[in-house]
């Protein structure tokens, strides 16, 4: 059991190193390249994609890695809406509106999805 817990935590390191690396990695690709470049890094499936392996790495359970990829599914759908949400009122209602208004469009989205069951 203690192997279990140790193994746990540290795929949860990893997982928190490399995305907190890929968060760093775009910043600063936004600050030498440009945003757009810093912008398609951070949306990028890399930090998902390494939660899942590490997750079947961790349980070696298919049925709940499956799970685990369709909440990550449901979130990609919403952060489209919560991506496109800030790009539309950030000129207009500013930083921090922007981002409450996009996190509850975020929310929204995932309710809507949950509660139609299309997926």
């Amino acid at each position: 059991m203690e192997t279990m817990r140790e193994n746990l935590r540290r795929s949860v390191l990893l997982d928190f190193l490399l995305g907190g690396a890929l968060i760093a990695g775009a910043v600063l690709l936004a600050d030498l390249l440009n945003p757009w470049a810093g912008g398609v890094l951070a949306g990028a499936p890399i930090r998902s994609g390494l939660a899942i392996c590490l997750y079947y790495a961790h349980t070696r359970d298919v049925d709940k890695t499956a799970q685990l990829a369709r909440g990550v599914l449901v979130a990609m759908i919403s952060n489209v809406f919560f991506a496109l949400t800030l790009y539309l009122t950030l000129p207009r209602i500013g930083f921090v509106a922007s981002i409450v208004s996009a996190s509850l469009v975020f929310l929204a989205v995932v309710a809507l999805i949950e509660f139609l069951g299309v997926l």
